[in-house]
């Protein structure tokens, strides 16, 4: 699966959190955003993380391991 997509979809999913009109569908769109995280770091070898802990926004923090050749 192509990693772009796998960002794009867990951008969309944490907006439509954010935008959410029930805690429900706040925390399903959570959770797949939550899952396409998981599938990114996998892709990734773990390259690309995100921290757990939340921003004032509701994404959690990305970090990107090794320098810009390695990725």
């Amino acid at each position: 699966m192509d990693i772009n997509y796998l960002f794009l979809r867990q951008q969309t999913e944490r907006s439509r959190a954010v935008s959410a009109a029930s805690d429900v569908a706040r925390n399903i769109h959570e959770q797949l955003a939550s899952e396409y995280e998981r599938l990114i770091e996998d892709a990734t070898h773990g390259r690309v993380t995100f921290l757990r802990s939340q921003l004032e926004n509701g994404s959690p923090t990305v970090r990107m391991i090794g320098s810009p050749a390695q990725r």
